[in-house]
């Protein structure tokens, strides 16, 4: 296991609610790349500390944050809506400014991940709407959802990596291939890597679950027809974006309910390599 300190956020553009965590840093002299880890839909679980010793064995330092405890949420399996994957993406970017305060971190050489819901942050992050004064040199996202498009998708440029079940019936696979075109033509170097028989979740070490009240959106699309105005494709149903009971409206229409997962050793060992080669390239390289 490795050393593990306290470490607290900031965030300003949540009237400065604190987000507490840890850092895990690497057994290396200083100054560390830094991957931050973004937490799904559950919240911060105990497996998730599995990667800061993966990567702590390539040198790099992992920070991981709380993001539903401060705000009073235990998880968001069956209510997506309670905290959104763009809060979550601003949550990152402060998370990189307080890093970049530690002298021990190489800010430029930070990267972002998440699985799942923090998947879908991480990727967001990427974009130059959610950024802060800085930007990761890496954002990888483990099955992340997929299913929104902003009117504007331009980004920091930095390099994007999607990790996506072939057999992920929970946030669903075949949108994120479109969504890495999306972020290529906004500016950033995109791989996308399908895991053949992997389920949502197939990092976890998990055996087979299902939760029949889980919050699935896979059947949704969700586009910025313009600065500010949404629409969900297959229903044609609108809304501003400071409509939140709108955007309900919009989304009890094209969800489902019950979702299901499992890890798979095999998938987690191609899924691990993946991550580590891109580590090397981008933050170690």
């Amino acid at each position: 296991m490795t050393v593990e300190e306290r470490l607290e956020v900031r965030l300003a553009h949540a009237a400065g609610l604190a987000l507490a965590g840890t850092l895990h840093p690497p057994r290396l002299p200083p100054p560390w790349p830094v991957m931050l880890f973004v937490h799904g839909s559950g919240g911060l679980l105990r497996w998730h500390r599995r990667y800061a010793g993966l990567l702590a064995a390539e040198g790099v330092a992992v920070a991981m944050l709380d993001h539903f405890g401060p705000r009073g949420i235990r998880r968001t399996v069956t209510d997506q809506e309670l905290l959104s994957s763009e809060t979550m993406a601003r949550d990152a970017h402060a998370a990189l400014d307080a890093l970049a305060c530690d002298a021990r971190i190489d800010a430029a050489r930070a990267g972002v991940m998440g699985v799942s819901k923090g998947g879908s942050a991480a990727w967001r992050a990427a974009l130059r709407r959610f950024a802060g004064p800085r930007r990761f040199a890496l954002h990888v996202a483990l099955y992340p959802g997929c299913e929104t498009r902003y009117h504007d998708m331009a980004t920091t440029g930095a390099p994007v990596v999607l990790i996506v079940g072939l057999a992920d019936t929970y946030t669903g696979h075949a949108p994120c291939f479109d969504l890495a075109g999306a972020l290529r033509a906004g500016g950033s170097e995109v791989e996308v890597f399908g895991l053949p028989g992997a389920m949502h979740g197939w990092d976890s070490g998990a055996g087979r679950w299902s939760h029949p009240s889980g919050v699935s959106y896979a059947d949704c699309r969700f586009v910025e027809i313009a600065p500010g105005r949404w629409r969900e494709l297959s229903t044609g149903i609108e809304w501003d974006a400071h409509d939140l009971e709108g955007r309900r409206r919009a989304v009890a229409r094209c969800r489902c309910l019950g979702v299901a997962g499992g890890g798979c050793a095999e998938s987690r060992a191609r899924s691990d390599a993946i991550l580590r080669a891109q580590v090397r390239r981008h933050l170690l390289g």
